[in-house]
């Protein structure tokens, strides 16, 4: 057994329990081992936790472990051994916190995660939760249809560039209600096209403006500039990746953002369980879906949490309900929160730098070595790029043999066949105005490649010998 405290109370616990008085750690150990000394072996200098797991995964060399480069709303990212220590199965067994005067520590750590994506965010409310990002973006659009005055609305606009998967989803959800997608292309940076959005937005039956940052192509949007163009249409921001938000700007001007988190503390799961919130402005709280705890005082004074907002369908009338999808992905939620907190603010910060700065190096390295690879977009982004790279299937499968996972080829994902036309149309646009390759192959060759902080120089390094050779 390990016990981490000092020895001076380790001692005096040992004493108190056991009703001795032992004037040593040494000496305790003297009378169980009958040696003068505790063997204390020669260590190495101390470890922090990823290089623990790091040499321990280089002792079993033997056992292959995949290293990903796949981006796209699912993220491989490092996550501490205390948030699997501290989902405990009190968490486990938990559904919804219905009996407030049971639930206080489900009820607390729930808020405590609201209140965390709230200030990440820089919005007043936030959900606990949906099921997924695709999920809240959906959920926020039929929000923002009951937000938006005129009633005889029935279009939205959304970008070319916007996650396929996503797509998918909405126009699932959006299709009892008729609602029409409007798509809006991408310039030649990778950007939407400021141009048409203002175009676009003059048309009295739209009534939301959905934006996705970083986009489909791991590229940031000027999103606080673009409710000024849009008006009084509701603007719905979607995020695929919330640790860029710990070193882009803080998000202003906004309605709704929406935002997939799983990057915070959950692993890939082979696609889920993950977790989707939706935060607000408070003037929207009472269309907000889903579940909203709140801190008070009960009648001795005692800090409280409660459920203080409760839409749903098994609370009110189906018909008046803001959502019939009934969940809260509470043990999520808790694992979002553990994993914020463990590492805090400035460790995040320095893990958003770091993913940063691994997918431009790998990008300057590329395009270095190899004249024939290009980025197509040339703007800033968060931790994944849109590469042209010849033969890209030869060069996956070479790579998929060295354990690595190079990349998502556009082509293969699934698209709805309007949203995929147009992504097709919109490229060879750009393709035409500014990238010189001669390829009837192109879109086979078209790859989103992503890093995370699990990277290292060395996987960079066997890439680029992969590439070369």
């Amino acid at each position: 057994m390990y016990i981490p405290t000092k020895q001076e109370i380790l001692l005096n616990k040992i004493n108190d329990l056991a009703n001795t008085n032992f004037k040593s750690i040494d000496e305790i150990f003297k009378e169980i081992t009958g040696k003068d000394s505790f063997y204390k072996p020669n260590l190495n200098n101390p470890l922090s936790q990823i290089e623990v797991i790091e040499y321990f995964e280089n002792l079993f060399k033997d056992i292959p472990i995949n290293k990903y480069f796949v981006g796209l709303g699912a993220y491989d990212h490092f996550i501490p051994p205390i948030v699997d220590d501290l989902i405990r199965s009190e968490f486990l067994t938990s559904y919804t916190p219905y009996q407030a005067e049971i639930s206080q520590g489900t009820l607390q750590a729930i808020w405590e995660f609201q209140s965390l994506i709230s200030d990440l965010f820089n919005m007043d409310v936030c959900n606990s939760s949906h099921y997924d990002g695709a999920t809240a973006l959906s959920e926020s659009l039929l929000m923002a249809y009951r937000i938006y005055s005129n009633k005889k609305a029935y279009k939205y606009i959304v970008p070319n560039s916007i996650n396929p998967h996503y797509f998918n989803v909405l126009k699932t959800y959006s299709y009892p209600f008729d609602f029409m997608p409007i798509f809006l292309d991408f310039d030649e940076t990778g950007k939407i096209d400021i141009n048409k959005l203002q175009e676009l937005s003059k048309d009295e039956d739209i009534f939301a403006v959905i934006i996705q940052s970083p986009n489909l192509f791991g590229i940031i949007e000027n999103v606080n500039s673009i409710k000024n163009i849009i008006k009084d249409k509701v603007l719905i921001l979607s995020i695929l990746e919330p640790l860029a938000y710990f070193i882009l700007p803080k998000i202003e001007n906004v309605d709704i953002v929406s935002a997939n988190l799983q990057s915070f503390g959950i692993p890939l799961s082979f696609g889920g369980p993950y977790l989707g919130v939706i935060a607000t402005k408070k003037e929207y709280i009472r269309q907000l879906p889903g579940r909203i705890i709140g801190k008070t005082v009960d009648k001795d004074n005692n800090i409280a949490f409660t459920m203080i907002l409760q839409t749903r369908e098994q609370h009110i009338k189906r018909e008046k309900a803001n959502s019939n999808i009934c969940t809260n992905q509470g043990l999520m939620a808790i694992r979002n929160a553990i994993y914020l907190l463990s590492l805090g603010k400035n460790n995040l910060i320095k893990i958003a730098k770091l993913n940063n700065l691994l997918i431009n190096y790998l990008a300057q390295e590329l395009i270095s070595l190899n004249k024939n690879i290009k980025l197509i977009f040339e703007s800033p982004v968060f931790n994944e790029m849109l590469f042209y790279i010849p033969n890209y299937n030869e060069i996956y499968s070479k790579l998929l043999n060295k354990n690595i996972v190079f990349g998502t080829n556009l082509r293969k994902l699934y698209f709805d066949n309007l949203h995929y036309q147009n992504l097709i149309n919109n490229l060879k646009v750009v393709f035409s105005q500014t990238k010189e390759i001669k390829d009837e192959n192109i879109f086979d060759n078209l790859s989103i490649i992503a890093t995370t902080e699990k990277i290292s120089i060395n996987d960079i390094y066997n890439i680029i010998k992969v590439i070369n050779n």
